[in-house]
């Protein structure tokens, strides 16, 4: 089983991972993706050609078998770093893509994995329980070395209350070990990771509806939203250095677009009130 397969660009660094436990990409029998985004899902079809078995949510199965709304949506942000940051992107077989509904079981001897909705960072979002073992997608957060959990804020999906539900989901579960896509086990205590990421989906959400109310735009937001990131990160435990590494790996101005459309979207009167 490979839950997430990064994306295309990517995909040597997990051949060579699997030799190091003694596997081939060639063992890879069962795929079981959290969502669709490219850094998630981009090097699916590679495994699908070797005859693995691609689970998805019921939303992001049709954007596998055509993915070319996908690669227009992305080309959008990304421009000319596509190719270097998610290498060929290309259809997986209909035949190779089971869909999975919520609480789905898909037994893999000796494990039964179920498959949990939960949306916020993208609505065709799952987590995967096997066990006492929890894989918590992009919607537990991404964490590096010793600084704090943030949520990827991300266009165009991006649901604060479906965010804060999906972490009560996982609270429910009560996991022992989380692991996540960016990046690794979570070490130490899942209740106080997880408790830290909702407090920062609550509070970073709040500065934006503030922003967005006071009539911040966005290159203003960007600017300011670096500093407040930075300076959080800073402020829980992250070096300079650490602080560079988690731009990198979750851009601060991609929270922006995600964070105007939620606000419009699914609150304009609180946003909208004092820009008249």
């Amino acid at each position: 089983m490979l839950f997430d397969t990064g994306p295309e660009s990517t995909f040597d660094n997990i051949v060579t991972a699997l030799r190091q436990i003694g596997a081939s990409v060639n063992d890879i029998r069962h795929v079981f993706l959290s969502h669709i985004h490219f850094d998630h899902a981009g090097a699916a079809w590679r495994f699908a050609e070797l005859g693995a078995t691609i689970y998805v949510h019921p939303r992001g199965a049709q954007h596998l078998i055509d993915p070319a709304k996908l690669i227009a949506s992305a080309a959008r942000i990304f421009g000319d770093d596509m190719q270097r940051l998610w290498g060929r992107i290309a259809p997986v077989p209909e035949n190779r893509v089971r869909i999975l509904e919520d609480k789905a079981i898909v037994p893999v001897a000796p494990f039964e994995i179920r498959a949990i909705a939960t949306p916020g960072h993208a609505s065709h979002h799952h987590v995967y329980r096997w066990e006492d073992n929890l894989f918590g997608g992009d919607i537990a957060g991404v964490r590096l070395g010793n600084g704090p959990p943030i949520p990827p804020f991300v266009p165009p999906e991006l649901q604060i209350e479906s965010w804060h539900e999906s972490i009560a989901k996982i609270r429910e579960l009560n996991p022992t070990n989380l692991y996540l896509p960016h990046f690794g086990s979570v070490k130490g205590c899942v209740a106080v990771h997880l408790d830290a990421l909702d407090e920062r989906v609550t509070r970073w959400s709040e500065w934006f509806r503030e922003k967005i109310s006071a009539g911040f735009r966005e290159p203003d937001l960007v600017a300011a939203f670096a500093r407040l990131e930075h300076d959080d990160l800073i402020a829980n435990g992250a070096t300079e250095e650490l602080a560079r590494d988690y731009e990198t790996v979750d851009p601060s101005y991609m929270a922006v677009p995600g964070a105007i459309r939620y606000w419009q979207k699914y609150h304009p009167g609180e946003v909208f009130a004092n820009n008249r």
